[in-house]
Parts: C-alpha cells; structure tokens; sequence
C-alpha cells in the first residue's frame, strides 16, 4: 500500500527534508527522500502518520523490515525519530563517530550502520562549518568593537587637534 501523496507531504514537513535517522538532506543527496514505516507493514505497523519516517535510502535499506520481537528486551529496539530521546542514548565524538551511551543506542547505530564513512566526514565537515561559523560571529563582534574604539579615537583626536588650535591660537595674541 502507497503512502498518499498528502501523508509524503505532511512527513517530508515533519522531518525538515531531514533523514529520521542520519539526518542528511535532500540537498545532500539531490533528491527527496523515501518513506520509511517504524513498524512495517509485514509486522503489523501502519500507514499511519506517526508511524512514518523521512529516511535516506540507505537507512532505510539497512533498517530493512526490521521489526522487534514482541518479546525483545528494549535494549534490541531502533531509536524512534522524533519520539525517543538520541542524546540519552548516542553520543557524538569530536571526529564525527556516533557511539552509544546505552545498548538501544549502540545497537540503533550497528542496525543503521551510521558510522558509514561519508556521514562521518559529513559530520566532520559539518563541526569545521560550525567552528568557521563561530570564528566569523567572533571577527565580526571585534571588528564592531574596533570600530566603536576608532571612532571614540577619531573623536578624541578631533577634540585634541580643537585644544591644540586654540592653545596655538591663544598664544599668538
């Protein structure tokens, strides 16, 4: 059963153009992105709103029909986009690897193989773009503070050229 066009529209908004469980975007792999069911269909999920992600095609290949056994430990669960907390249970390391804090984030991470080499350099370009954007907002508020400080200059030596010109001019008398 195909998700209506109308339910792709309403996901696609829901998730920024954003895949539910790497974040890429559509402007990153040139094109939209597919719809992916959390619970599968062959496993009794729905096509229901809240049961649809915005997912890159590679997650959505490596998540595949997976489906936990309604006996799984929740240890053996996909993190839910959207829903279950990521910072509680993966974090991100300077270099761009995501490692797990608990095991549903460790096994979340090996299910999505989101390791994969470019999201790690994607993630590393994505720290380098955050620290240039940083270093830019840090040399635009010095440049802002060096022109007040110049122009405070400029005013005092306008000021001191106006006592020097009338001391100059007072002695001339």
């Amino acid at each position: 059963m195909a998700v209506s066009t109308e339910a792709r529209a309403i996901v696609r908004a829901t998730f920024g153009g954003r895949c539910g469980y790497c974040g890429v975007s559509e402007t990153s792999v040139g094109g939209e992105l597919e719809i992916d069911h959390f619970y599968p269909l062959a496993a009794g999920g729905s096509d229901d709103i809240e049961n649809l992600v915005y997912a890159c095609t590679a997650c959505n290949r490596f998540k595949g029909d997976y489906a936990p056994a309604h006996d799984a430990s929740d240890s053996l669960r996909l993190l839910r986009p959207q829903r279950d907390g990521l910072d509680a249970h993966v974090e991100e390391t300077v270099h761009g690897r995501l490692i797990g804090l608990t095991l549903r984030g460790w096994f979340h991470i090996q299910r999505l193989h989101l390791n994969r080499p470019l999201l790690v350099e994607r993630r590393q370009l994505h720290h380098v773009l955050q620290q240039q954007k940083a270093d830019l907002s840090r040399s635009r508020e010095a440049e802002a503070r060096l022109r007040r400080e110049n122009d405070a200059l400029q005013g005092e030596i306008a000021r001191l050229r106006a006592v020097v010109v009338a001391l100059l001019g007072g002695s001339e008398r």
